[in-house]
């Protein structure tokens, strides 16, 4: 393929034909002759069987949460039997930016390293490779591009941290409710023996403890706490997304066999600015929304309560809960479950915590929640826009920091708990 010099050169070529014949003057026709030679030796350069390079890469780590740094270390091979001309690199790093590297010359079997970092300023899959060689000729009159097979990807998850979940023994006023809803249940473990009093359900008589008593006695059982936690994220809305951008810088050369491959200044990179938020308000709150629902899943999982991520057409639970609800919240879109039903909320025995994650109190879907719970099943709202309503537990997740305060406010404990990053990696 032709550059704009190859190009230049042809226009040159045959403006100096043209004068010379016109004007006769040899030395025109010497100086086409030049330039019409010169660009058959750069394309029958260009035409020749290109080097044979491989290309191996490491993401480190492969999921981080937004923010977060991670990098890519390249190792570049020639398996070829010959020398490798020297090569501009370029490696696509999401849907819109790349790497941009200076390869110079390898010998057969030899190596060189490089490393740049990746932008994680948004969450999503950060998509990586393949690169593309290309190759010009000394005077730059033609070029030709070779791709290198291989790719690789990075998850970004939200930001998070996982939120403390000690509610039936917390102070606060969702403390206090559970602690009351609580006395209203059977439990299942033993806890001691009483005698009768006037009131007690006939079912716990000890029949056994009473027979050797003159009075009857009663079998009491602990006191069960919460053990379920539903996350219901609210995904409607529209489906614009603001741009977010994230320039990559590079670290320059890696230490290896040998030091050759160079990260070049110009490497710049924008995040995929359909996992951004931009400055529409709508998109914010629903990222503040993505973010609340990561923390409260990864912290319910993590105090061992049956948790589970709902959202329109999504139910997600079971031991890999944590893990899988964040990789599904690093992708998720809003406006993605306009026409989607909202799965059954009704589950097991005893309390639970149901957590809507919505703009309002008065949302739609958080109203759908009120309708379709049991009786053993508490419903917290976070409101990511606006808190104004009568509801009773209202979590105020208007700003990050809100968020946190007022869900110390309602549990009375700390707010969040210590960060475990290895426990919500992506399954192998």
């Amino acid at each position: 393929m032709l550059t704009r010099s190859g190009w230049g050169a042809i226009a040159l070529a045959a403006t100096a034909f043209v004068i010379g014949r016109v004007f006769g003057i040899l030395e025109l026709y010497v100086l086409g002759v030049g330039v019409v030679a010169a660009l058959v030796v750069a394309i029958a350069t260009m035409l020749r069987t290109p080097p044979r390079l491989v290309v191996r890469r490491l993401v480190e780590p492969s999921t981080v949460q937004a923010g977060d740094h991670a990098r890519v270390d390249l190792q570049l091979a020639n398996t070829g039997t010959r020398r490798s001309p020297v090569l501009q690199l370029w490696e696509p790093v999401g849907p819109t930016g790349g790497a941009t590297m200076n390869l110079a010359p390898l010998r057969p079997r030899e190596r060189a390293t490089a490393a740049y970092r990746l932008p994680t300023a948004g969450r999503g899959v950060v998509r990586v490779g393949p690169m593309r060689a290309r190759r010009r000729d000394v005077l730059g009159l033609a070029t030709r591009t070779v791709l290198l097979p291989g790719a690789a990807e990075l998850l970004v998850m939200p930001r998070h941290t996982p939120v403390r979940f000690e509610l039936g023994g917390s102070s606060g006023r969702l403390g206090d409710h559970l602690r009351m809803r609580a006395y209203g249940q059977s439990g299942s473990e033993f806890h001691s023996l009483r005698e009768y009093v006037v009131g007690d359900d006939l079912r716990r008589i000890s029949w056994k403890a009473s027979a050797r008593s003159t009075d009857l006695i009663v079998k009491e059982t602990a006191l069960e706490g919460v053990k379920r936690c539903t996350v219901v994220l609210d995904t409607t809305g529209a489906t614009t997304f603001g741009d977010a951008r994230d320039t990559a810088t590079t670290d320059g050369d890696a230490s290896g066999d040998s030091s050759r491959a160079a990260a070049d200044d110009s490497f710049e990179t924008s995040f995929d600015p359909a996992f951004g938020a931009g400055s529409n308000p709508a998109d914010l709150a629903f990222e503040r929304a993505v973010s609340a629902a990561a923390s409260l899943v990864t912290g319910a999982a993590a105090t061992g309560l049956a948790t589970r991520m709902v959202a329109p057409d999504v139910d997600l639970r079971g031991h890999e809960v944590a893990p899988v609800s964040l990789r599904w919240l690093a992708t998720v879109q809003r406006g993605e479950g306009v026409s989607g039903q909202l799965p059954s909320l009704k589950a097991g025995e005893g309390l639970g915590v149901v957590l809507v994650v919505t703009s309002t109190p008065q949302s739609p879907l958080a109203a759908e929640v009120r309708a379709a719970l049991g009786p053993d099943d508490t419903v917290v709202v976070v409101a990511t826009e606006s808190v104004s309503g009568r509801e009773r537990f209202v979590l105020d997740a208007t700003t990050d920091d809100a968020f946190v305060a007022s869900w110390q406010q309602l549990t009375g404990s700390l707010a969040t708990s210590r960060r475990l990053p290895a426990a919500y990696r992506e399954p192998e």
